[in-house]
């Protein structure tokens, strides 16, 4: 079993085009290799603080001997911060990025320590113009957003070759030419279109095949 807990953006795991209830509600969850646990608006950069609520679900749903824990992270931390600390901070966008990504797998480390058998979801692709979000603050246009998860994605995962962790992505098949986001790939909900659609969950499956985590 591989039991993902994140942000908003865990909900695609539960195989139903719907949000998930936050925990400690438990989603209905229809695939038989994921169970789905949203925490609430955690970021990447500030994920220590919910370390409470991440050993409740383990000591509460995990068995340590046969599953896996995939940390789903940092959609939000590089629609809402990221860019907007860049203009502030006057620095790099690759040291915002380092940053965030060390604090962020600093928590994944952590319980890989502990001994559980660690994954780290690579962020999706941005939301699309045609499907514009409307919930919250996004900074940059969609292309420049994706550049930005890019780079998170490339430090992510170079953290997790260093330290033997597994990392899943399908950034890469989510774009298209342009460098903008494939809009099918994202949720039809009202004001929304950050999340992925149940129509990516047969490239999900494959990345996490390719992995050999199922």
């Amino acid at each position: 079993m591989i039991h993902c807990i994140g942000d908003s953006h865990a909900a695609v795991f539960s195989g139903k085009e719907e949000m998930v209830p936050a925990w400690p509600e438990r989603s209905n969850d229809i695939l038989d290799i994921f169970r789905s646990y949203r925490i609430g608006p955690a970021t990447a950069y500030q994920l220590e603080n919910k370390i409470p609520i991440i050993d409740n679900i383990l000591q509460s749903c995990v068995n340590k001997e046969s599953d896996y824990i995939l940390f789903c992270f940092g959609e939000v931390d590089i629609r809402a911060h990221l860019i907007k600390q860049l203009e502030l901070q006057k620095t790099s966008i690759e040291n915002l990025v380092d940053e965030c990504v060390d604090r962020y797998f600093r928590v994944i480390l952590y319980y890989k320590e502990q001994g559980y058998d660690t994954i780290a979801w690579g962020p999706i692709a941005s939301w699309h113009p045609s499907k514009p979000y409307k919930g919250g603050p996004s900074y940059g246009t969609c292309e420049e957003r994706n550049n930005v998860t890019y780079l998170f994605n490339k430090r992510l995962k170079q953290r997790c070759e260093q330290y033997s962790v597994g990392f899943v992505s399908i950034f890469d098949k989510m774009i298209g030419d342009n460098g903008l986001t494939i809009p099918d790939y994202l949720d039809n909900w009202e004001d929304s279109h950050i999340h992925l659609s149940q129509t990516t969950m047969p490239l999900i499956i494959k990345s996490f095949k390719e992995n050999n985590f199922i």
